[in-house]
């Protein structure tokens, strides 16, 4: 229902066809959409589907001018510029932010589909 009405107030012309970029649909993952521990199947049965969602998503309306993003979160993220965000522990709400912005600024000539989102001194 949503990208009916965003294509009902922005139109329904393929990029091919002189259409233009029309929106940036972004979902947060986790590192579960990729791999998971032990006793944490069902966690990754759900992680992974959003991350097929958005894979599905991409293919269909990447042509329309809808812009699909899967960017999988490893790590903490808080409000607070605080010790832990100043030394690479934890992400700040405001770098992700700033990213997300970055990503609905992209244009049609390249567009990020998946980006890992991680601390500094988040562990691989």
């Amino acid at each position: 229902e949503c990208l009916k009405l965003l294509f009902e107030h922005h139109g329904s012309t393929s990029l091919a066809d002189g259409g233009a970029k029309k929106a940036t649909l972004i979902f947060t993952g986790t590192l579960g959409a990729l791999r998971t521990n032990a006793q944490f199947a069902a966690y990754g049965a759900g992680r992974s589907s959003v991350r097929m969602l958005a894979q599905s998503l991409a293919k269909e309306f990447s042509e329309k001018g809808v812009h699909v993003v899967h960017a999988i979160a490893n790590g903490g993220i808080g409000d607070e510029e605080g010790e832990q965000q100043k030394k690479g522990a934890r992400m700040s709400a405001e770098a992700v932010g700033r990213t997300y912005l970055w990503l609905s600024g992209q244009g049609v000539e390249l567009w990020t589909h998946e980006l890992d989102l991680r601390p500094a001194l988040e562990k691989f």
